[in-house]
């Protein structure tokens, strides 16, 4: 009897190691910026009284329209607006704790190849700079031949400019919302940058949940990269 009870709570553990229970915002194809409104020429408004819209639907509808760069979601109001400007000139959003602003993945690699969501913490010493615009910053970056660019595009009431440092070596990644890292090394050859699988790392990524319990691998606990 003991012995059937010692296998059940064995195969009830393995089964529950297997669950994630992090029930934090994971975006892979849009950068967040909670608190944050970037105004738009060219919207179409998705607003259906007899229906509460989440911010889960207002990507869906994003991702059906090949003409949506980004879109607005109301917390409040539960309205969503997609945005069609061809040219977006991407600055510090405004701050607005009843918007939330989601940019497609691709408007950032149309600059560089990036990482959205995540932050690099560097290997060397960096001093903090801040810029008017995402292409004042990717200007700089290739006039000085730099390797890497983070910048935190996060929404606050006392800035007007975008946050961001050089890095020349990245020693891991994080999980971070409204933060990017773009790779200037692989301009020319975007399909051959090391953001994507987060290799470039020289320790390599923070484990972000428990979903490698298993492996002996816990939230915050530094996860080696596998380097090329």
């Amino acid at each position: 009897m003991l012995y059937s009870f010692g296998l059940l709570y064995i195969t009830i553990a393995k089964m529950l190691s297997c669950f994630n229970f992090n029930t934090a915002l994971q975006q892979t194809k849009y950068l967040v910026l909670q608190n944050a409104y970037i105004d738009c020429k060219n919207y179409n408004v998705i607003d259906n009284k007899n229906e509460d819209y989440n911010i889960k639907q207002a990507e869906l509808y994003c991702d059906e329209d090949p003409f949506c760069n980004y879109f607005l979601y109301n917390q409040k109001k539960k309205e969503i607006r997609l945005c069609f400007d061809k040219k977006i000139t991407l600055k510090h959003p405004k701050y607005d704790d009843t918007w939330i602003t989601s940019i497609k993945e691709n408007v950032f690699e149309n600059f560089s190849p990036s990482l959205i969501n995540s932050q690099g913490i560097c290997n060397n010493q960096v001093d903090k700079i801040f810029f008017n615009s995402l292409n004042e910053a990717i200007r700089k970056g290739k006039e000085n031949n730099k390797k890497f660019l983070i910048l935190n595009f996060q929404s606050k009431n006392n800035e007007d400019n975008i946050e961001g440092y050089f890095c020349e070596s990245i020693d891991y990644f994080i999980n971070r919302e409204g933060y990017v890292v773009f790779d200037f090394i692989k301009r020319e050859q975007p399909h051959q940058s090391c953001l994507k699988s987060r290799k470039c790392g020289l320790r390599g990524s923070v484990q972000s949940d428990d979903s490698k319990y298993d492996e002996n691998i816990n939230p915050g606990d530094v996860v080696v990269a596998h380097k090329f």
